[in-house]
């Protein structure tokens, strides 16, 4: 029996949705054209290009192959039974198709389902950003933009940058007057009136985003509230300027918002001219500052998908500008990093492959500082266990996950990358980046540290006066009670004269009083009077007395002040010198709570003083003190004094460190010399052998049991 071959039977398409809409869009950046699939359900619209096109406008033809040939048969289009399968995948995974898939086409809705995110991704993407809808603003758009159309006006435009220009002018001549009208927002009152005015400038904003859109004929169906990263936004649907062919058009509408804000600060600070100070004029200012500072300069940014980021993509013609730019920026890094020679991503101008590849280099870099600024901002400014959550999401979704994923890629292109020798040569670099971050290197533990006699005494003068005795030199050996510097102050004199004077008017006065019946009475008042003044008499002797200044200590005059004369005057902050005692001499050093962990006594250390001319001094940890200094009582340390260590004064004066610090007592195991001053330096402890990875993961753990309470 003879077999004869059957033919293969052709599979049918898939039907689509009846309600789906095929309009022309706007031609790409080589100027070949593109189509819109308009979804008028779900309000979303999905661009294709020529060959997609060609197969979607005989999608009534039984088959795919019969697809292909009438496409071959009319047109130029070369498109591929691939081309069809691509789209079909597209469409199931967009909800295109009219019906449930079935029979082979099952695959292609798995995949889909698959490339959904899950649960916990959802979750995650759903906290960093989130849409409320609040409005249906279309109809009220339509029916009040007659009366805003006049504003689109070239008259109105030049007019408005005339009066910013005149208030810009105006406000450069007060310059320092604009800038203290911000100090009035550093109260609740204040405060409450910034965000009023930060929400008024934001409806405008989206205002100027929907009336423009209504304008070109795009409808606006909703407008609401987002949360990007738990911060609220205003946000207006103009996803229908899709539909518009002309690319002016859709960059207008992207930049309305920003254009309006900057009209805002324009007039804002032309009236800050002409008011006086208070509620209306502060309202203006943060208009003014608002609308420049927050309004321009963020929403500009083409990095994040802000005004910015719209009207470059639509000005250029290139949608979705961050995906085709980052497939770039992939493509080119793998170049550069192990010589892969793989085709573009798609086929563009050298001119724009160098525009894409750097555009995406400078949005990494750009979205790296800014999602750690919002890291760093949701862990102060949330309750700290939550903000350590918050701040683990933000590092790990933005910026963790993608080097993940790029690593993930890297492996399964391990075939092609050992066959090049530019890929050898960045494994090493990598290996050696890896050596250094995990293999211990460091056993060296540097804290900042002084070297200090004691004990010790400041000479300060008691009061503003004349040196009338000078006694003290550098270097000069001295015993308890010594008289070192001996002054007069007239101002003194005079204050004890007078007092003796009114003591000897209110001795008189008693004296009368006994004589005097109708006065006896007033007696006691005038004793009182008279033992204040008796009491401030006291004091000023006391003072005279201090006047001649001795040595508190035995030891030895240094850092005296080299200006020092008789007849000079000197007021009683000027530390006149020092006595020290050069047989006792202390070490201390501060410690951060990160490295106090890896310190304990009997660990052999090195004091390396500050300047070439003093020789380094071994030493070894005697005590660490296990609480952290509320008080600093280590000045010679403190950044106001030119030390090492971050510090504030309080309403009292008193020094407290900016992060804890813990004081370390080390004692020298060799005879420093005698530098008869205190000295600063560093101390280098010997510890274990740790590396910079474990030391960063011990760091984050103790952060997060300290903010959690554990």
């Amino acid at each position: 029996m003879k077999l004869t071959a059957q033919p293969k039977q052709e599979v049918a398409l898939p039907p689509l949705r009846e309600d789906l809409r095929l309009i022309a869009g706007a031609p790409a950046s080589d100027g070949s054209p593109t189509w819109v699939i308009v979804d008028p359900v779900r309000g979303k619209y999905f661009q294709i290009g020529w060959a997609a096109y060609q197969i979607l406008s005989r999608w009534d033809a039984r088959s795919a192959e019969a697809v292909l040939a009438q496409i071959h048969a009319d047109t130029t289009c070369r498109a591929t039974k691939q081309d069809v399968e691509n789209l079909i995948k597209f469409l199931y995974a967009n909800h295109l198709m009219r019906d449930p898939p079935q029979g082979g086409y099952l695959a292609y809705a798995e995949q889909a389902m698959a490339a959904r995110p899950q649960w916990l991704m959802w979750l995650v993407h759903h906290y960093l950003f989130f849409q409320i809808p609040l409005v249906r603003p279309d109809r009220f758009l339509r029916a009040t933009l007659p009366c805003v159309n006049w504003l689109y006006s070239r008259a109105v435009a030049w007019a408005i940058g005339g009066i910013g220009l005149i208030g810009l002018y105006l406000v450069s001549r007060q310059w320092d007057t604009f800038v203290a009208t911000g100090l009035h927002f550093f109260t609740p009152r204040g405060f409450a009136l910034y965000i009023l005015c930060l929400a008024v400038v934001k409806i405008f904003h989206e205002l100027g985003h929907a009336y423009t859109a209504t304008r070109y004929g795009c409808r606006v169906p909703t407008m609401g509230l987002a949360m990007v990263v738990m911060v609220p936004m205003l946000y207006s649907d103009t996803s229908d300027a899709w539909k518009l062919t002309s690319r002016r058009q859709r960059a207008a509408i992207g930049a309305a918002g920003m254009i309006v804000e900057c009209a805002l600060a324009a007039l804002a600070l032309f009236a800050w001219n002409f008011l006086d100070d208070g509620v209306a004029r502060s309202l203006v200012f943060i208009v003014a500052t608002t609308s420049l500072m927050v309004g321009a300069a963020i929403n500009l940014s083409p990095f994040m998908r802000f005004d910015g980021y719209y009207v470059l993509s639509d000005w250029l013609g290139i949608p979705n500008l961050h995906d085709r730019a980052f497939a770039f920026g992939r493509w080119q890094l793998r170049r550069l990093l192990f010589g892969l020679e793989r085709p573009m991503p798609e086929p563009v101008s050298a001119a724009q492959r160098r525009f894409l590849v750097y555009f995406a280099w400078g949005a990494w870099a750009y979205r790296f500082m800014l999602f750690l600024g919002i890291a760093l901002m949701v862990y102060h400014y949330f309750f700290k266990l939550l903000g350590l959550i918050l701040f683990a999401i933000e590092i790990g979704w933005f910026i963790v996950l993608p080097m993940v994923g790029e690593l993930k890629t890297w492996w399964t292109m391990r075939g092609e990358i050992v066959e090049r020798r530019r890929g050898w040569l960045s494994a090493g670099v990598l290996a050696c980046v890896i050596a250094v971050l995990f293999v211990p290197w460091s056993d060296r533990i540097s804290l900042p540290a002084v070297l200090e006699s004691t004990p010790h005494a400041t000479i300060y003068a008691p009061a503003p006066g004349r040196i009338v005795e000078l006694s003290v030199k550098e270097g000069l050996q001295v015993g308890v009670g010594d008289r070192l510097v001996v002054l007069e102050s007239p101002a003194l004199e005079k204050d004890m004269a007078l007092t003796s004077k009114r003591i000897e008017v209110e001795r008189l006065r008693g004296q009368r009083q006994f004589v005097d019946r109708e006065a006896l009475t007033k007696h006691q008042v005038t004793l009182e009077t008279l033992k204040a003044h008796l009491s401030q008499l006291e004091g000023l002797l006391q003072q005279q007395q201090n006047l001649s200044l001795t040595a508190p200590i035995a030891g030895m005059v240094t850092d005296r002040v080299e200006a020092l004369h008789v007849g000079q005057w000197i007021n009683k902050e000027l530390p006149l010198a020092y006595v020290i005692d050069p047989a006792g001499e202390e070490l201390h050093a501060l410690a951060p709570e990160t490295e106090v962990g890896y310190l304990h006594a009997g660990q052999s250390a090195r004091f390396i003083p500050q300047g070439l001319d003093r020789p380094s001094l071994e030493a070894q940890v005697v005590e660490i003190r296990d609480i952290d200094e509320s008080s600093f009582t280590v000045p010679y340390l403190a950044s106001l004094y030119g030390g090492d260590v971050p510090v504030r004064e309080d309403v009292n004066h008193r020094l407290k460190p900016e992060t804890s610090v813990y004081r370390v007592t080390l004692h020298l195991v060799e005879s420093p010399p005698q530098w008869n001053q205190a000295v600063r330096g560093i101390v280098l402890v010997k510890g274990p052998r740790i590396s910079f990875a474990q030391r960063a993961w011990e760091q984050t753990a103790r952060i997060f049991i300290r903010e959690s309470g554990a």
